[in-house]
């Protein structure tokens, strides 16, 4: 059982060692990641070699693949450019490898030690990152050691031995247990780590390793058709690519394993051997072979891929939606271009609200609720980090006055977003009770006229039709009273789910159009030429007056 026990916690911590690695460098990476994927892919060779440096510090093909999912769903990166950052930074993963195929012992004890007093002791989350991550590597080396501790005893044993025997005259069995650990790892690179320790402990033959990796590569596959699911359209293209990608390697190299050794055609093993005699460092060469391999191949009809990936998994009209139209032209170079073209952004950030109301009518047929939801809050990120990029620019008082005012509107464009969400869903279940069916319409076209009021008001800049829309979600105007007095005939409903029904969306549809009138208030000129900062918005006198 001791042994047992030495293998489990081994192979717990060597694998929440790789998490927390993962991890934390995603933290300290991924923003980055992002800000330089949008630079730096503009030819292949660019992209795929920004591929290989940030695999190489990421060391998480998960996590890239998200952040660039979302790229392209941003409508920022092709999925052309997106594949051929993944094809360099599958091979940029290697590195964790070979580097866990050196004896370092000693230095994992203090790299071990020293990350945990320094997590315990420092105060910065972002120093505490750095930490995470140098406590995440040693925790690998540490794991693996630990592992082989409680596996080398068992070399010994006469039922081991012949266990291992049998594993090497059925080599599936290797493929299949790479492919089951793979899929519970997610991680092709965490399986490789492990075949590394128990070929340095001769309890796997190189050739075992190589079949235990590569079946790794098709268990990890396994595991992103389920992350797939997630996404749609184009972004979907990009995780097919990458499964494309570890099938193509794994089918060529399991067959170039049996043609090499069935055949005795010196192949891939013979030229590992050559390289080095080293067993660690032979794994190490076999992962690196498999990745470098399926990215020439991969690489070489790419084209052609990309464009049966294109027709077999076309975009959506959520893509279409959430892809910023104007923010492509920005130029960092000038915060006014840019504050224009984030306020153009904004205004189909509310022609997309308006069109949530929609979904509750009863012979809709578009795009749900979710997927309109969703396409929305996709970009309403682009358009906030867009803002934010705009900070790191010299700006003129006026021009910063600007920014802060559509940053305002940006967190009242969220606030709204989800609120209209939550008050289509209030009409909706109000529907099922026949005492609110009238209410339910009622409300559903009030706030449906005031956000297509509102959309006219923000992209035509009518100060008259902003004006009228404010007295109309005023607290004395008539959606408000409308309200109220429904609320009040409450008392009139039998039970307590119509009250609290009556309550959800009274509330929901209150809380709508007053931040339909705060975005109006936005709009009107500050009286008397008050500073926006010191009063809330451009037009806090207006809202005060609207109050």
């Amino acid at each position: 059982m001791e042994l047992i026990g030495k293998i489990l916690i081994g192979l717990g911590l060597m694998l929440t060692g790789v998490l927390l690695l993962s991890n934390s460098l995603k933290q300290l990476g991924s923003r980055q990641f992002r800000m330089l994927a949008t630079r730096f892919v503009s030819t292949r060779p660019r992209a795929t070699l920004f591929g290989l440096c940030s695999g190489a510090l990421m060391q998480s093909t998960s996590a890239a693949l998200v952040i660039l999912a979302s790229l392209i769903c941003a409508g920022l990166l092709s999925v052309a450019q997106a594949a051929a950052v993944l094809t360099g930074f599958s091979v940029g993963n290697c590195v964790l490898v070979f580097v866990v195929s050196l004896n370092l012992t000693v230095a994992v004890m203090f790299v071990v030690g020293l990350s945990g007093i320094g997590m315990y002791l420092a105060r910065s989350e972002r120093i505490k990152t750095f930490f995470g991550a140098g406590l995440g590597l040693g925790l690998i080396f540490f794991g693996i050691e630990l592992m082989l501790d409680g596996v080398a005893p068992l070399r010994h044993k006469p039922w081991f031995a012949g266990a291992m025997a049998f594993s090497r005259d059925y080599s599936a069995l290797a493929i299949l247990a790479g492919a089951v650990l793979g899929f519970i790892a997610q991680s092709s690179t965490a399986v490789a780590l492990v075949a590394i320790g128990l070929t340095h402990e001769e309890i796997l033959k190189p050739q075992q390793a190589f079949l235990f990796m590569y079946g790794a590569a098709i268990g990890s596959t396994m595991f992103k058709v389920l992350l797939g699911s997630a996404f749609r359209g184009s972004s979907r293209q990009l995780v097919r690519f990458v499964n494309i990608f570890n099938c193509v390697g794994a089918a060529l190299f399991i067959g170039l394993y049996y043609v090499e050794v069935y055949l005795n055609v010196p192949l891939v093993i013979a030229l590992i051997c050559a390289i080095t005699a080293d067993l660690d460092k032979q794994a190490a060469f076999a992962f690196l072979f498999f990745n470098v391999a399926s990215a020439i191949i991969v690489t070489a009809v790419q084209a052609p891929l990309l464009r049966w990936l294109a027709r077999s998994l076309p975009a959506t009209e959520e893509e279409s939606m959430a892809r910023p139209k104007y923010l492509n032209e920005f130029e960092p170079q000038d915060p006014d271009t840019g504050l224009e073209l984030v306020r153009l952004e904004q205004t189909r950030e509310l022609e997309q609200i308006s069109a949530f109301m929609s979904t509750a009518r009863k012979n809709y047929a578009g795009p749900d609720l979710k997927v309109r939801h969703d396409a929305f809050k996709t970009l309403a990120r682009e358009v906030s980090h867009a803002a934010s990029a705009l900070l790191a620019m010299p700006m003129e008082p006026a021009t910063a006055h600007r920014h802060a005012f559509y940053q305002t509107r940006q967190a009242l464009f969220a606030q709204l977003g989800d609120s209209a969400v939550a008050g289509v869903h209030a009409i909706e279940q109000a529907r099922g009770f026949k005492s609110l069916e009238m209410l339910s319409e009622a409300c559903l076209e009030s706030v449906d006229f005031l956000l297509m009021y509102a959309v006219d008001g923000i992209r035509t800049d009518d100060e008259e039709n902003r004006r009228m829309l404010l007295n109309l979600s005023s607290d004395q105007g008539p959606t408000m009273e409308r309200l109220r007095k429904a609320y009040m005939d409450g008392d009139n409903l039998t039970t307590a789910q119509e009250r609290g029904c009556l309550l959800d969306l009274t509330m929901l549809v209150e809380k709508i159009v007053w931040l339909i009138g705060r975005l109006m208030s936005l709009h009107l000129p500050a009286d008397g030429g008050q500073d926006a900062q010191e009063s809330g918005g451009p037009n806090a006198n207006a809202m005060r007056r609207a109050k």
